[in-house]
């Protein structure tokens, strides 16, 4: 993605330190991955700034910005999600990402992260259950099956078909699930699979924790996700 000049450096220190605290974290050092994140939570308000754009915004409001701005504002609010989850703040991370998905819906942008991690979060803590997210899942759904069946790029896109593949599998279909699972397997990296189903591990949990009435379904669903994709 190509980003302002006034931009390009504070973003590139935000993910330097996002990943400084990945490493740190990975070696159990939590403190000093903390200390990252902290920093590059705290450095990811300066892009709005230099960008001159709210931190939230209604679909209005972004709807008024060009889909440069759009997409790069996306990005931004993704990468704070992902650090305010790895901080414990998931309430926060939770309207961060929904913030995110404002600016994705608005200019019809091609990338979907904020979308799908707002659902699976949403999950996560109880904020929804899956009853009341059956409307926007659906229509999510359909967005994404048109996208992969009419864009070339879009069909390429590994990441694409595993986010289809969360989709049907909280929507209740199972076959469908496997199978957008089936064309993720072949166009990812050996060790996607595990990596994308670990949140919906995380969602299974939260759903029995918070006694939704999908969560057996959804168990189901997944070990047999994972059974037919050898990630089990």
């Amino acid at each position: 993605m190509s980003y302002p000049p006034q931009v390009q450096d504070i973003f590139g220190t935000v993910t330097l330190y996002r990943r400084k605290g990945d490493a740190a974290a990975q070696r159990g050092r939590e403190e000093t991955a903390r200390e990252a994140w902290l920093a590059g939570l705290k450095k990811s308000g300066e892009c709005f700034t230099a960008m001159d754009i709210p931190a939230a915004v209604s679909t209005a409001q972004a709807e008024a910005y060009g889909g440069d701005v759009a997409a790069v504002a996306g990005e931004l609010l993704g990468v704070r999600g992902g650090l305010l989850r790895r901080l414990g703040r998931v309430d926060d991370a939770l309207e961060s990402y929904r913030t995110g998905a404002v600016w994705e819906a608005s200019h019809h942008l091609p990338q979907t992260y904020n979308r799908m991690n707002a659902f699976k979060l949403a999950l996560i803590v109880g904020d929804r259950t899956l009853a009341q997210l059956r409307k926007p899942l659906s229509e999510f759904r359909n967005e994404l099956e048109e996208r992969l069946s009419t864009d070339e790029r879009a069909a390429d896109d590994a990441w694409l078909w595993a986010d289809l593949g969360d989709v049907r599998l909280l929507l209740g279909d199972d076959a469908g699930a496997v199978s957008a699972y089936r064309d993720f397997v072949t166009r990812a990296r050996s060790d996607s699979p595990v990596a994308a189903l670990t949140v919906l591990n995380e969602v299974v949990e939260a759903l029995y924790t918070h006694n939704d009435p999908g969560a057996a379904r959804t168990a189901r669903a997944l070990d047999e996700v994972k059974t037919t994709i050898g990630a089990s």
